[in-house]
């Protein structure tokens, strides 16, 4: 069996108890900073010691959450938390980083490191490249099918590469490819690369076509995943590790999913029809939002999507038939339904709006209806749900209480020395190593008066291992005198010391040496002060290079009149659909390349390319490298470099620069430059320059353009009243969110995937000597999807605006006047703020 591990969340030590008692092989959790959650409740240092120990008493992993970015000012610090996670003995941390993997990689080496799914490492030179930057696992994005996976694992093991698999198997689904989303961030200024996401995805917009509303609800809503039918295909594609969502969900929900997911692990190779069924009724009483089969196993994204309601409304029922005073007659309508009782909580739906209450008096109840007394205003024909199940709350108190499960065997020989005390040789294995001690009774045998000890009695009582981790399954005695005696009170203490002892060994295996630790932790003070006393102001740029992003042959025309340092050529927009799009790609690069003779192409892939895509784009490269055309590349994947060694190759937005690590860890790979994140201020900025300069990997800022703010594999079929969009490849889509006053545009890639970019228009055309002062040496203008003349005079804008220093005017006034959007400064002049209510007005004020 290849899937050997359940991984659970937990929000808090209660729950961890909860889901390591229901079942969790491992359990992922963060303390107090630096996890996906901000608003969790997480956990205090202390907490963290304590679960970690709760977790290896009882045979489960700790996985800490550091699946965050980091700008350059605080990263130092998130390493001397790892160290002291490292230090306590977690068994792995999840990060998304790059910065913080090479970092990690670089200083605490043994610490195991397993990349984010917001990492997005989906193809297979991306995780040969993890494995070689010290990562041992890779949590796989949640759009890949199960096929994909498959192919992935079986050339892992064709190729004798140890890294493991861990996919996202239930639980609730980010809409953006990975979760690598900014819209919370640009809408409200609570980033959810920060843990801080506001979930604009559960909001209700309107989807404009045209100037026409062709669709409203909870547009871009996922239903909730749900694998537990299938653990046996997931197991065979080669996954270790199943992971549940949830570290903000309850006691009830974690007990309730972690059992059912244990059940069909434990029966996978067994007829498990019968099992799921009974689970699924739990299931469906939990919290979710309807249940998808999702990417992994091959819904589509009409089936993924969930767009009536984002809410958990329960578990249908039936409708009120009648209201008579205070009594309710409700008509059951599932055949399925649960017997009611008093406590469950019950809601009355109509007109989309749920109103809830908690039964406290079932007057009568049959298999068709059941007759009720509330006050609570409702409506004859309204839907009624069971949202809260008292029965299914009741059944998971079991899990709650704090205990250790025998699951270790250990072995004892017990002889008898010269001075008649009793001596334990103790031996037990964790994992493949054997740890051994001895032991030496304070007790004396002494002679026996009526009954003598005999090796049955102590065999008897040596084996009670109790509420420890042990099971005494092999006990030996030797030795043994005749006529001797020694209380049973005196033996059972003997073997509660052993057992103790074996239980400090056993903690202590998974704490690193001591001196190994502390000289961990000195290296890196001493590299931290190292750090600060270096630091050095930067140099204004003495040029600042210009480029440019197009997505057509005649943007590019325009483009190329201008003296421009690269233009970067997406044309991942042209057709909709993968044949027609390599059919054309390499002629279209042909006639690209004729044009641009003096400037450098960049070929932009799409993002969360495949290697199935991958496969195609190098064989077309290499046609074009063999009849003398020379491309840059520009994508999303760390591993770039490794695929196309002979180009110079630049990261895209996506791959989340914050911080001069992760240039660090791009200027390993040979990346010729990469793209600030969006995300960042003015001062990030200004640190991220000054920290970075030493590297040949160079930066750039986009300054002009309506940002993309998420990529979703979302097609936007399956719309509301079963309507699918079919839009020409030239046109778009207007997701139209009025209550946050924000639109955002919608393209569509070859791939069917969505592009969302902000209506608003980022221009920093005013800030250029702000930019210049910073030592930015290239800025890039985003010119997709304009016209050929606003493309022609932004470019002109600026490049006179390069060679004037502090004009009189405003350039940002002539922008104005021939753009389509509303102009912003985006987070330039302004950090994301994560606890601020006040934040999204702030922001919007701010960025007029």
């Amino acid at each position: 069996m290849v899937l050997t591990e359940l991984l659970a969340p937990a929000g808090s030590y209660d729950i961890l108890v909860v889901a390591i008692n229901a079942g969790a092989d491992a359990v992922y959790i963060a303390g107090h900073r630096y996890g996906a959650r901000a608003f969790a409740h997480n956990f205090t240092s202390e907490e963290l010691e304590k679960a970690v120990e709760y977790a290896h008493l009882n045979g489960s992993s700790i996985h800490v959450t550091v699946n965050t970015l980091f700008n350059t000012k605080e990263i130092l610090d998130v390493l001397k938390y790892v160290q002291f996670l490292y230090r306590i003995g977690v068994d792995a941390v999840i990060v998304q980083d790059i910065g913080l993997v090479y970092l990690i990689h670089k200083f605490i080496p043994d610490m195991e490191i397993h990349s984010s799914t917001q990492m997005t490492l989906r193809d297979y030179t991306s995780l040969l490249w993890a494995k070689d930057e010290g990562v041992s696992r890779v949590i796989l994005p949640r759009e890949m099918e199960i096929d994909e996976i498959k192919t992935i694992s079986d050339k892992l093991e064709k190729d004798k590469i140890e890294l493991d698999l861990e996919v996202f198997g239930h639980g609730s689904l980010c809409y953006c490819i990975s979760g690598d989303c900014y819209m919370s961030s640009f809408i409200s200024g609570r980033s959810a690369n920060r843990g801080a996401c506001a979930q604009p995805c559960r909001s209700n917009y309107k989807l404009r076509y045209n100037n026409h509303s062709i669709s409203h609800g909870c547009l871009i809503s996922t239903h909730d995943l749900a694998t537990y039918k299938d653990v046996k295909s997931i197991s065979d594609a080669g996954i270790m590790s199943l992971k549940i969502e949830g570290r903000l969900k309850s006691e009830d929900y974690v007990a309730t999913v972690v059992n059912a997911y244990r059940t069909m692990i434990d029966n996978m190779n067994n007829d498990t029809t019968e099992i799921a069924a009974k689970l699924e009724k739990d299931l469906d009483l939990t919290f979710n939002r309807y249940y998808t089969n999702g990417y992994i196993l091959h819904d589509t994204p009409g089936e993924v999507m969930g767009r009536e309601s984002s809410f958990h409304q329960g578990l249908y029922l039936g409708k009120i038939k009648s209201i008579e005073g205070e009594e309710v007659d409700i008509e059951f309508e599932n055949k399925n339904h649960p017997t009611l009782q008093n406590g469950d909580g019950i809601g009355f739906k109509h007109n989309n709006h749920i109103r809830g209450i908690y039964l406290d008096t079932i007057v009568k109840q049959d298999e068709n209806h059941i007759l009720i007394k509330t006050t609570r205003d409702i409506r004859v024909g309204s839907e009624v749900y069971i949202s809260y199940s008292k029965a299914l709350h009741d059944k998971q108190k079991k899990y709650k209480k704090e205990q250790i499960k025998p699951h270790i065997p250990i072995s004892f020989d017990i002889s008898v020395n010269k001075n008649m005390n009793l001596t334990v040789n103790v031996s037990f294995k964790v994992n493949s190593d054997v740890i051994s001690f001895g032991y030496k009774s304070n007790s004396e045998l002494v002679e026996a008066i009526n009954k003598p000890l005999t090796n049955d009695l102590i065999i008897e009582q040596m084996s009670k291992s109790g509420e420890t981790p042990f099971i005494a399954n092999n006990v030996r005695v030797t030795n043994l005198p005749e006529n001797v005696f020694m209380p049973i009170g005196k033996l059972n203490k003997i073997r509660r010391k052993v057992l103790d002892k074996a239980s400090e060994k056993l903690l202590e295996y998974y704490i690193p040496n001591k001196n190994k630790s502390e000289e961990i932790r000195k290296n890196i003070k001493k590299y931290t002060k190292d750090c600060k006393n270096n630091e050095h102001g930067i140099k204004p740029a003495n040029y600042v290079g210009l480029n440019v992003y197009v997505d057509n042959i005649d943007l590019l025309t325009i483009a190329n009149r201008n003296p421009l340092n690269r233009i970067y050529f997406d044309a991942s927009f042209i057709y909709d659909n993968k044949k027609e799009y390599f059919d054309n790609i390499e002629d279209i690069l042909r006639e690209a390349s004729s044009i641009t003779v003096d400037k450098e192409l960049v070929w932009v892939l799409s993002a969360f390319t495949s290697d199935e895509d991958l496969e195609k784009i190098v064989k077309i490269y290499s046609n074009l490298k063999n009849d003398g055309i020379k491309l840059s590349i520009m994508g999303d994947s760390p591993s770039l470099t490794r695929i196309f060694p002979d180009t110079n190759v630049y990261g895209a937005h996506n791959l989340n620069i914050w911080n001069n690590y992760s240039v660090a860890m791009l200027n390993k790979n040979n990346f010729k430059g990469a793209t600030i994140s969006s995300e960042l201020s003015e001062e990030e900025i200004s640190q991220l320059l000054r920290k970075s300069k030493q590297y040949n990997t160079k930066l750039e800022l986009i300054v002009q353009g309506n940002q993309e703010i998420m990529v979703s594999k979302d097609d936007f079929t399956n719309l509301n009243g079963n309507f699918d969009l079919d839009i020409k490849t030239d046109e778009y889509v207007v997701l139209d969110d009025k209550a946050n006053k924000a639109k955002f545009k919608i393209y569509f890639d070859y791939n069917k995937q969505s592009h969302f970019f902000n209506n608003d228009m980022l221009c920093l055309i005013d800030e250029i000597d702000k930019i210049k002062q910073m030592g930015i040496e290239n800025i890039t203008l985003d010119c997709r999807f304009t016209k050929e003349k606003y493309t022609s005079k932004v470019i002109s804008l600026y490049i006179q605006r390069l060679r004037e220093n502090n004009p009189k005017r405003k350039y940002s006034e002539s922008i104005d006047n021939i753009s389509y959007s509303k102009l912003n400064k985006g987070n330039f002049l302004n950090s994301r703020i994560l606890e601020d209510k006040k934040s999204k007005r702030k922001i919007r004020n701010n960025r007029k």
